[in-house]
């Protein structure tokens, strides 16, 4: 029986080839895309699920109270970690780790030196580290590691990299040694298994944690409270019993205990579980976070999608139904059952399901392929790896066969036999009804009006970021990372980079205007009489730096050679914050106190700038010189020269000058967009999804229009027989679609409206939600409307009255 219904339907497959290609092309395209999806959900949530005790680690971060205001960072002070390990003895292990971006790292090769630049970074750890976290060692004892000072732990594909051994033969770089920084040379002791993908905590190469005293110069053996940076992080290993809101109160005395009297007011340390780490963008991480509105959004567009494919079906099956009237007529008079013209219609849907399964497989490689670079990884399918895509799939193909095929199926084994065998079934009587065919539509294109409608706004959103004056120049700059520290030689790399014409100008500091490295601390104005103190981000930088940027100076001077750190330039919002706004010149000479070495002058007051991405207002700064924390050097090239040749200047200076370390340089302007690698790729994917979901529609609304044409030929041919031209017909069949598309537009444009102004509100800087951007969204969908409909339109319009109204 089940041979015979599966020859019935590729028989009837076969015979509507057209109907049979739309249907497995418009459901290929939902599912390909939902099964994207899924893919990049179940990533995002494998985040470090590998750790043997998930569970039961949690991070310590910091809080800092300001005149009200939570401020939250993931970094510690270095002490944090062993007065844990001391004061709470129910805790199972601690751990710091202090992660370093962008280290060089140098193995002897005889006589050479062989340099590497590992953009991954060197963390400083403990032993600790290997009894919280998992790590398979393939050489080396994991209860020793790291216990001896200058030591090193290092995956195999850095063993690999380093040594230059073969796959398998990683072990033999244990007893190795190699130099960091060109300061200090570490020895291997372990090598382990390289850590996977999704994880917080993409280590290779492991360092001894005093380690850092070397090139950290916040370190101070590690003792000082007072000193936080973001890379410097604890972690708790916890039992099954943990309370973590008791705990949380019991850190506030932690805070009384190690600080001052009554700094818990202004100071806290709660604990955070490694589960939340990756989906958090309040405290943030080693890599990147994710936010939980972006995974249920992306959740809720693969039902849209899948829901989209089988209004599509339903439509273009119901479309269909008059043409199959006679087939069901003659199964009826030979003795079939209803129920077995339910089976025969549902395994003909089911086995297109299964068509449009295969192919959509083919199209989620290709979007894996072309997706790489917005979500940041290379995802595969891996159908075999284990039952969870599998049993996926096997959902979607018995939901999706259940939604776009019950209606269809009860509709067509319903049909009366004798008006079937006497040809008298109308597309109208046994079609399931315009109105409800309509309404399939309408939610249709609501679906695709909404998707176009975000892609149109976040796409502006992303433009406004890329546009807006950030107070600052980012053109035709380039930057880098400054080696050392020695004045005599940055002044002679400074003076032979001028030496070049092209080159404007040069200038050394921590960072630049929303560089990742920042020094924040505390300061005060005395006459505010304001107990508590105030937050601010004090930036390191010569003199040649607010001409360099572009910073604009309102009152006092700028920076001079001969200044020490105790002058500051501050921005409007210290100003504003000291009672000076729009009187800038009395802020000149008036006194601060700070956490920044002691107290400062105030020698000038310069416009805000976004010293942070726009998702943030404008924060307090002061500008200041302290060539002992010059990290980076920047150039700015004069207008109309030959950026390359510039760019060979620097790289020929930088061997005369900085011969031991490796070059690596980046465009500021490129860098700023990196800020918004997230926002882009939601764009990206709402482009994709949103173009994907019109097509669907498309194919919707071809069978909305392939339904109308076939239920009206005989209105068509009376009315042109009546004198109704060709362009009228095509009017009124196109006009129909355009009411549908409108009242679409009238549920979507509501609902995106609000959502998309949800979203909006998340970011300080943001455009308004103009009436253009939907006028915009509403005529690209008229327009996708129209030339859907055109062809069957006007193949309908031309139709001979003579062959339609023959039987009359």
């Amino acid at each position: 029986m089940l041979k015979n219904y599966l020859k019935t339907a590729i028989r009837n497959l076969s015979r509507n080839k057209i109907y049979s290609i739309l249907n497995v092309l418009g459901l290929a395209l939902g599912i390909g895309c939902a099964l994207v999806i899924y893919k990049v959900i179940v990533y995002e949530n494998s985040f470090d699920k590998h750790q043997e005790h998930y569970e039961n680690i949690y991070r310590v971060v910091g809080q800092g109270i300001r005149s009200g205001d939570v401020s939250k960072g993931m970094g510690t002070p270095h002490p944090v970690g062993p007065a844990l390990r001391e004061d709470y003895p129910e805790i199972k292990n601690v751990v710091r780790t202090h992660y370093d971006y962008g280290d060089q790292i140098n193995v002897k090769d005889g006589v050479d030196i062989k340099k590497f630049l590992l953009e991954e970074g060197v963390v400083y750890t403990e032993n600790a580290f290997f009894k919280i976290f998992s790590a398979e060692f393939l050489a080396g004892d994991s209860k020793t590691a790291l216990t001896e000072p200058n030591t090193a732990v290092i995956s195999a594909s850095q063993s690999r990299k380093l040594f230059g051994l073969s796959e398998g033969d990683e072990s033999k770089a244990m007893g190795e040694t190699f130099n960091v920084g060109n300061l200090i040379d570490f020895k291997i002791v372990g090598v382990i298994a390289d850590p996977p993908e999704a994880t917080n905590f993409p280590f290779t190469v492991l360092l001894e944690y005093n380690g850092q005293a070397a090139s950290n110069p916040y370190f101070g053996e590690g003792k000082r409270w007072n000193s936080t940076a973001s890379n410097t992080n604890t972690y708790i290993l916890v039992g099954d019993d943990f309370n973590q809101e008791a705990f949380d109160t019991k850190l506030i005395d932690f805070v009384e205990k190690h600080y001052e009297e009554g700094a818990s007011e202004r100071r806290r340390f709660v604990t955070q579980p490694l589960a939340d780490i990756h989906f958090d963008d309040e405290y943030g991480n080693y890599v990147y976070s994710t936010s939980p509105a972006l995974i249920k959004a992306l959740g809720i567009i693969a039902i849209f999608l899948v829901l989209t494919a089988c209004i599509n079906f339903i439509n273009l099956a119901t479309a269909q139904a008059a043409n199959r009237s006679k087939e069901i007529g003659i199964r009826k008079a030979i003795g079939g059952y209803s129920r077995q013209l339910v089976i025969q219609f549902f395994t003909e849907i089911t086995l297109i399901t299964l068509v449009a399964l295969f192919c959509s497989l083919a199209i989620a490689e290709f979007l894996f392929v072309q997706l790489e670079d917005v979500i940041s990884t290379r995802l595969t399918l891996d159908l075999f790896s284990g039952f969870e895509t599998l049993g996926f799939l096997l959902i979607l193909l018995v939901m999706v066969s259940f939604l776009s095929g019950f209606y269809p199926s009860i509709l067509l084994s319903g049909m009366n036999t004798v008006k079937a065998l006497k040809s008298k079934i109308t597309a109208r009587e046994h079609s399931g009804g315009l109105n409800l065919r309509k309404a399939l539509v309408v939610a249709q294109f609501t679906i695709s009006q909404f998707l176009i409608i975000g892609t149109v706004i976040i796409s502006a959103q992303m433009r406004y970021f890329i546009e807006k004056d950030l107070g600052f120049e980012k053109e035709a700059i380039v930057k880098s990372y400054l080696p050392e520290r020695d004045e005599v030689k940055n002044a002679r790399f400074k003076a032979m980079m001028l030496e070049n014409p092209s080159i404007q100008d040069v200038t050394f500091s921590l960072s630049s205007p929303t560089g990742n490295s920042n020094s924040h601390s505390n300061f005060n104005y005395p006459p505010l009489d304001i107990e508590e103190d105030y937050n601010a981000s004090f930036k390191p930088a010569d003199e040649h730096y607010m001409n360099l940027y572009g910073l604009e100076l309102l009152a006092g001077r700028d920076l001079r050679k001969d200044d020490s750190s105790n002058y500051v330039i501050i921005n409007q919002q210290i100003a504003d914050l000291m009672g000076f706004k729009d009187k800038y010149e009395g802020a000149i000479g008036e006194r601060l106190t700070s956490g920044w070495s002691g107290d400062k002058k105030v020698i000038g007051v310069m416009k805000d700038f976004h010293s942070r991405d726009l998702s943030e207002g404008f924060q307090y700064v002061m500008l200041l010189r302290d060539p002992e924390v010059y990290y980076e050097v920047a150039f700015k090239t004069k207008d109309g020269v030959n950026v390359k040749q510039a760019i060979t200047h620097f790289e020929y200076t930088w061997e005369k000058v900085y011969p031991e370390y490796v070059q690596n340089w980046q465009f500021y302007d490129e860098e700023l967009a990196e800020n918004y690698e997230q926002e882009q790729s939601v764009a990206t994917l709402m482009t994709t999804f949103s173009a994907v979901s019109i097509i669907i529609g498309c194919l919707g609304l071809y069978g909305l229009i392939a339904f109308i044409s076939a239920n009206r030929t005989k209105e068509v041919g009376i009315r042109k027989v009546l004198g109704a031209s060709v362009l009228g017909i095509i009017g009124k069949f196109t006009k129909e679609v355009f009411v549908l598309v409108i009242v679409a537009f009238l549920i979507a444009a509501p609902a995106a409206y609000y959502i998309l102004n949800q979203w909006l509100n998340d970011y300080e800087f943001r455009i308004a939600i103009g009436f253009e951007f939907f006028v915009l969204a509403f005529l690209a969908t008229l327009l996708i409307a129209a030339l859907t409909v055109s062809h069957r339109t006007i193949s309908t319009a031309l139709i001979n009255p003579a062959t339609t109204l023959k039987d009359e």
